[in-house]
This record gives structure tokens, C-alpha cells and sequence, in this order.
């Protein structure tokens, strides 16, 4: 018995090569922090060769002081997707926390992923104190229980991560016009407050490589052809 299947497997082959040309993952490509801490430069980490080794959310307020957020910018190709995607999920490795103690098992902390409707970078005057254009003003817009995306509970060190598959279609469907290709972070859902998480920076200058940096995870939707060709490629088959 001959089976006659190499038509078939060349089209099944060609529409897997658009099925896989869709990105499975998508790198950070600025990660930055805002803090009541800072005295000047209001967002701070995002240079190549950064001396800060992480990029840190904490509640609105701790200890006093107006909180910590931590924005991620992708450069996000719309023309890669020709659709929706099944999953999308933003991944990023917590490290320790110098600056405030780190969470556990006993005291997590819930750190939210927001949407956002402008790029910080863009829009901020990282030499405002305060005021319009300022690194608060925005926190306060943006940073709002309306733009949750995503919600994880943050227990220890290590890799988390947040589904935000409908925020990544909405960028498919609709570009930049509702929404930055770019997510803050809050804790701004933790009921107990004080709680804060750092995030490993993608652009510090210390990094070996084994660190887990920010990225977006995405399932790919399957292309049409491909169950088009796989189809053909079963009717192909003939006895010889």
C-alpha cells in the first residue's frame, strides 16, 4: 500500500509557518519605577545599564509615604496577530526586596496588573514633584480600582504571573487607541497594606542571564490553513 501525502504535507507545512509566525513571546522593552521615595527623576530604571537591580510596587501609601509602581512597556507589533489569541500572560521573576521585607506565605501580597491609557514615558515630566504632568498625577488616573486587569496573589520569590489575555486582544483588535502597550502594577487590592513586591529589572547592568525578565506569554490562535491543509492532508491519502 502507497500512501500519497506530500501535496498535502506541503500545505500543511506552509500554514504552519503562518501559525507559528505569530510571537509566543514578547520581551519588556522598558521597565521603570515610580516612588514618594524619590526626591527628583520620578521614574527611574528604564536606562540601559541601570545601577537598579529591581523595579518595586508597593501599596498606595506605606509607611507614611506615597507607594511604589512599576510600569512595563512592550513594542508590541500589531501587524504579528491576525486575530485573537486563546491566553496571554504577563511573566516577571520577584526578587529580594531591600527596601521593604519580602512576602511569604504567612503575609502575600495581592499585586494587580492595570491598564493603561497612555505610556508614562510619554506623557510624564519625570521632574515634577507634583501637579499636571507629573509622576503622581498620573499614578492617580491611572492606577484605579476601574483599570485592574489582573489580579495575583504574591506570596514569595520567584516567577508570577497575571492573565491578561483580554487586555492583549484589545490591543489586537484596536492598536494603541484604547490602551498603551504598557501595564503598571499596584497593590492597590491588598487588604492589609504595607505590602510591596520587586520586580527584577530587565535593564540592569548586574543581570547573569538566569533571571526571569518581564515578558508576555501568548498561546497563538491556530491558523485557518493549517486546519485547512490537515484536513487535505487525511483526504490525500489513497491506497497505490
Amino acid at each position: 500500500m502507497t500512501i500519497c501525502t506530500h501535496t498535502a504535507a506541503v500545505l500543511t507545512i506552509a500554514a504552519a509557518g503562518q501559525a507559528i509566525a505569530q510571537p509566543t513571546e514578547i520581551l519588556v522593552d522598558k521597565d521603570y519605577m515610580s516612588s514618594g521615595f524619590f526626591q527628583s527623576d520620578y521614574l527611574r530604571g528604564e536606562e540601559v545599564g541601570s545601577s537598579r537591580d529591581s523595579s518595586r510596587v508597593s501599596s498606595p501609601t506605606i509607611f507614611g509615604v506615597t507607594g511604589e509602581t512599576a510600569y512595563f512597556g512592550f513594542d508590541f507589533d500589531l501587524s504579528q496577530f491576525s486575530g485573537p489569541v486563546p491566553s496571554a500572560v504577563f511573566r516577571v521573576e520577584t526578587i529580594n526586596n531591600s527596601f521593604f521585607g519580602n512576602p511569604d506565605p504567612s503575609n502575600p501580597a495581592d499585586i494587580s496588573v492595570h491598564s493603561l491609557s497612555a505610556d508614562p514615558l510619554a506623557v510624564v515630566d519625570q521632574s515634577l514633584a507634583s501637579g499636571a504632568g507629573s509622576w503622581i498625577d498620573f499614578r492617580d488616573s491611572e492606577i484605579t480600582a476601574g483599570s485592574v486587569v489582573s489580579t495575583t496573589s504574591v506570596d514569595g520569590l520567584g516567577v508570577f504571573e497575571w492573565d491578561i489575555t483580554a487586555l492583549v486582544n484589545e490591543w489586537i483588535a484596536n492598536g494603541s487607541t484604547n490602551f498603551a502597550y504598557t501595564i503598571g502594577t499596584s497593590a492597590l487590592l491588598d487588604p492589609e497594606g504595607d505590602a510591596a513586591v520587586a520586580f527584577v529589572n530587565s535593564t540592569y547592568s548586574g543581570l547573569t542571564g538566569s533571571e526571569l525578565t518581564a515578558r508576555i506569554s501568548i498561546v497563538p490562535a491556530p491558523a485557518s490553513g493549517l486546519l485547512i491543509a490537515s484536513a487535505g492532508l487525511i483526504a490525500f491519502r489513497r491506497r497505490g
